[in-house]
């Protein structure tokens, strides 16, 4: 139970259903989900270990805003794990099948992009990426990927739009033609390229979101 509540309430977060800097309540949650305070207590002490909540003793808890040096950590791990991913993908004797996963996904995501189904487009972003590890024989590796880019996904709920879909799609294109050219070069700069995105992005949602944002480096 305390893990669901956990996954829930991180959830809420994430997509902003929670407002960065906004008071909540464990006795709410609690009462909202149906649960007992207990669950709730843990999630929140979990979720504050993880810096998506500031918890004060006698003034309560808040959702933390998004921090530029929680993203930048975020980001430079998630990007440490994928180009090594990368980096193997272009090693692989036969890529065939790898090759036919992340165009299955591009394709999907021509459609998602065209029709504005942000939520799906980023689901098969997410597919996209895992299964790189996972045909590298890596799909262990990618429940940690998942973990530290918590915040990454976060910032992308916040400012991403269908225009980001369509941005997103290009560069997808050059990471999988790359790819399966076995051009190792080709492959690492196209994906840093795409992991970097969002820092360009960083220092206008910053100035222009200051209630979703925070400088603090």
């Amino acid at each position: 139970m305390s893990d669901q509540v956990f996954e829930i309430i991180l959830g809420m977060i994430l997509k902003l259903e929670l407002k960065p800097r906004s008071h909540i309540s464990e006795a709410q949650l609690a009462k909202d989900l149906g649960v007992s305070r207990t669950p709730v207590r843990e999630a929140f002490q979990k979720l504050e270990a993880l810096g998506f909540l500031d918890i004060v003793p006698q003034r309560g808890s808040t959702v933390a805003p998004i921090r530029v040096s929680a993203f930048r950590r975020s980001q430079f791990m998630r990007e440490a794990f994928e180009l090594a991913l990368v980096r193997r993908a272009t090693e692989l004797e036969d890529n065939t099948a790898l090759c036919s996963a992340i165009q299955r996904e591009i394709k999907l995501q021509e459609v998602l992009s065209e029709i504005g189904d942000e939520a799906a487009f980023f689901q098969s972003d997410e597919a996209f990426h895992a299964a790189i590890a996972e045909h590298c024989g890596l799909g262990d590796v990618w429940p940690e990927v998942l973990r530290v880019k918590l915040y990454m996904d976060r910032f992308r709920y916040a400012v991403y739009s269908q225009r980001d879909t369509r941005a997103i799609l290009v560069q997808h294109k050059e990471v999988a033609e790359a790819i399966c050219a076995r051009d190792t070069d080709a492959a690492l700069k196209a994906m840093t390229r795409h992991l970097r995105r969002a820092n360009h992005m960083l220092e206008e949602a910053v100035r222009t979101d200051p209630q979703t944002f925070e400088k603090d480096v």
